[in-house]
């Protein structure tokens, strides 16, 4: 039943949410732009790249777009408070390498020097390897950034190669998204249980929390040229496939399209899913996917709430710590995206959840700003309280989610 709650949790993250236009406070526009290098007998040159796939993340999905390479020259204005990637690519779409500032394969455009309205220009940028190398950084000049944050966001390099090549899932030469049928994989972590949460004056107790602790699952998302499909199977890696993988649901994702879990389990242990190339049978037809496993201790912050009650004993407000597994604390803007809390009853019936919290506003989801405390607009009733489950999205667009009890 615990599982079961959690990825109810988790369902409810990833779903899609509205919001008037009229009630959207925009952030400010983001410039990024850069050069090839003009040397094209260069070993590291990137004469070969025509365009850029940029990928924003942002409350657990991934926008792509691609921009083109004209004389040597690209630029693409988005919004500031969302994370974005720059994968360069081909003339036929091949992947060529991503933007690696520091070896940092994301541009996390949360906290800018020029604040909201900002150029970041990359000035001339090299290939080493599959690392595209600006000659000007932006990390700790554009954004304002420490090194242990940057660490904590490493280790991506093949999660958007993987991207990249899941751009013609089904093999024939057109981009899957001109047909609106993308399909992307990320990642769903489970962490247990937490430990106690607070209630007013008495402080949370935080369990040890380990990569021991975690189950995996992997959620694929089709676009809306797919609509709700009636069956999906998920088999690989091709080269060595697993014997244990289930689907456990295929669920409308609010926008036309579906998403799904699948995943692999032993002795009630869900298991993670090695790197590597898999098929996925969407109504019969197949579509080659390519996933890469992603360490969740990179991403991993426990959330860890304390309930504030009013003389009657009902909820009025929620506030939330965040620390690392070894219950020092951490800023979580340059790590996650959105956090939602969940209360269930013995019988797991949910009876209330907070919206995202977030840390700036989003266009079209029905969202409130602050990451630290929610307070409810009408008191609660939680005498039927069993268990506290939070969950949040990394900027990657993976999931996680922590349960906590009395």
């Amino acid at each position: 039943m615990k599982n079961l709650l959690v990825f109810l949790l988790l369902a409810v993250l990833i779903a899609g949410c509205k919001k008037n236009d009229s009630d959207y406070i925009p952030n400010g526009l983001v410039t990024i732009k850069g050069s090839t290098s003009e040397n094209k007998k260069s070993i590291n040159s990137l004469s070969e790249a025509t365009k850029v796939l940029v990928l924003k993340i942002h409350i657990g999905s991934i926008t792509p777009s691609f921009v083109d390479i004209i004389d040597g020259a690209f630029s693409y204005t988005t919004e500031s408070g969302v994370v974005t990637a720059l994968v360069f690519l081909d003339v036929n779409n091949q992947y060529l390498g991503t933007l690696s500032p520091q070896g940092l394969n994301l541009l996390p455009l949360l906290n800018l020097a020029d604040g909201d309205n900002a150029i970041i220009d990359l000035e001339t940028l090299t290939l080493d390897g599959n690392s595209i190398l600006p000659s000007h950084d932006p990390l700790g000049n554009d954004i304002i950034i420490s090194n242990e944050e940057v660490n904590s966001l490493k280790e991506l390099d093949g999660f958007f190669e993987s991207l990249a090549k899941n751009i013609d899932a089904d093999n024939d030469s057109i981009l899957d998204l001109i047909n609106h049928k993308q399909l992307y994989i990320t990642n769903r972590f489970t962490m247990g249980l937490g430990g106690k949460y607070g209630l007013n004056n008495t402080a949370p107790i935080m369990n040890e929390i380990g990569i021991n602790n975690i189950g995996y699952s992997l959620e694929v998302r089709g676009d809306l040229g797919f609509g709700v499909p009636n069956s999906l199977v998920f088999s690989g890696p091709n080269d060595n496939p697993y014997q244990n993988i289930t689907t456990q649901f295929i669920n409308p994702n609010g926008n036309g399209g579906f998403y799904s879990v699948v995943y692999r389990q032993e002795n009630g242990t869900r298991l993670p899913f090695t790197t590597g190339t898999y098929t996925l049978l969407i109504d019969n037809n197949p579509y080659s996917l390519a996933y890469s496993t992603i360490n969740p201790t990179n991403s991993l912050i426990v959330v860890v709430p304390t309930l504030i009650t009013n003389s009657e004993g009902k909820l009025t407000a929620i506030s939330l710590e965040y620390k690392l597994p070894d219950g020092s604390s951490i800023d979580p803007t340059s790590i996650l995206s959105d956090v939602m809390v969940q209360f269930n009853d013995a019988s797991a019936n949910q009876f209330y959840d907070t919206p995202r919290l977030v840390n700036t506003e989003i266009e079209n989801c029905d969202c409130v700003v602050g990451l630290y405390s929610y307070t409810l607009d009408t008191p609660v009733d939680i005498s039927a309280l069993e268990s506290v489950y939070v969950g949040y999205n990394d900027f990657l667009g993976n999931s996680y989610a922590i349960s906590w009890y009395e």
